[in-house]
């Protein structure tokens, strides 16, 4: 569906009351319906909230659940490596080799990885983000779904198979194999970890922000108290830990979302409603085809970022890559 105003995402109008900063220090949560008699649209009206004991018992349970993986990889694989390779004998507790920290033995199944890939894409300052540039642009940003489609095709096709086969366990080590470059290698490992700095700050910051939102815990607080908890199962738990922690936090992170989706739906009536508000804040749009490259939208813009950043994030990124090598088959990693 094409909106024939070009500049649409200067015409979207609030179909929602958002707290104030006061509201979120000591308001209770309160989602709610009402209707507009005169024009027949629906509103949502949201106070934020405090959390409570349940609440507070979840978070110390998901923390300590995480932090459980690492030690239980510890000990159980030794670090990630199932006790074999170099210097990891017998239960696994002698100390894994450094490539069955880093690798798993090669032996992960592919569900879990495939969970812990989506989890690393998909995380919750996508969440957060995506929820907000659509509140506040339209839907067009949806659109991205070609590129990406496209960038995993490709992928999946031709980069995947040329790097599992050659068994590395750094992505940027193809480049000093592809070009007989050391000094190349470490300038594109310079990069990755200067961007995966700022990167990683931004997804440890945005949750905290919404972290803070409800809690009296200030925002570097949750910041270092992450950041610490994450640092440690990573360490101990080696390539393991990140997968099956990244399978409970995105299985939970996307329960979470199914159960907000539902009460909205309950809430404000349906479906319907929810599509008609939405259409009366002009936020329903699909197939901007204009070319300027002065609207924040189009089509073609979000499909260069949805084949870029799949690409980047996905396919280019050492993280992701690490984790792909983990699995048993080419077979696998392509599932």
């Amino acid at each position: 569906m094409a909106n024939n105003n070009n500049n649409n995402n200067n015409n979207i109008s609030p179909i929602m009351t958002l707290p104030t900063q006061e509201d979120m220090d000591s308001s209770s949560i309160s989602i709610s319906s009402s209707s507009d008699s005169s024009s027949g649209s629906s509103m949502i009206v949201i106070a934020s909230s405090q959390f409570g004991v349940a609440d507070y018992a979840v978070f110390v349970v998901m923390l300590l659940v995480s932090i459980g993986v690492g030690v239980f990889s510890a000990f159980r694989y030794g670090g990630g490596g199932g006790g074999g390779g170099s210097g990891g004998g017998g239960g696994g507790r002698q100390g894994p080799s450094v490539l069955d920290f880093l690798t798993g033995s090669k032996s992960l199944p592919a569900l879990p990885v495939a969970l812990s890939l989506l989890g690393g894409v998909i995380s919750a300052l996508s969440i957060l983000g995506n929820a907000t540039e659509i509140y506040l642009y339209g839907t067009q940003l949806c659109m991205n779904m070609f590129g990406a489609v496209i960038a995993l095709f490709l992928y999946h096709t031709f980069i995947l198979p040329l790097l599992f086969n050659l068994n590395l366990v750094s992505i940027i080590k193809y480049l000093e194999l592809r070009f007989d470059s050391i000094v190349l290698r470490k300038l594109a490992t310079s990069c990755q970890l200067l961007s995966m700095f700022f990167f990683l700050g931004i997804c440890l910051y945005a949750p905290s922000l919404a972290l803070t939102s409800a809690t009296n815990f200030p925002a570097w607080a949750s910041v270092v108290c992450l950041g610490v908890i994450c640092t440690i199962y990573v360490t101990i738990g080696g390539v393991r830990a990140v997968v099956y922690t990244d399978v409970i936090q995105t299985t939970l992170m996307f329960v979470g979302v199914l159960v907000v989706v539902v009460k909205v739906i309950v809430d404000m009536g349906g479906l319907r409603n929810i599509w008609e508000a939405a259409l009366e804040g002009n936020r329903i749009e699909f197939f901007n085809m204009n070319t300027s490259p002065y609207i924040r939208h189009t089509f073609w813009s979000t499909n260069v970022l949805g084949f870029y950043f799949i690409l980047s994030s996905l396919g280019l990124s050492q993280p992701q890559y690490q984790r792909l090598t983990s699995v048993k088959t080419l077979a696998d990693g392509k599932w």
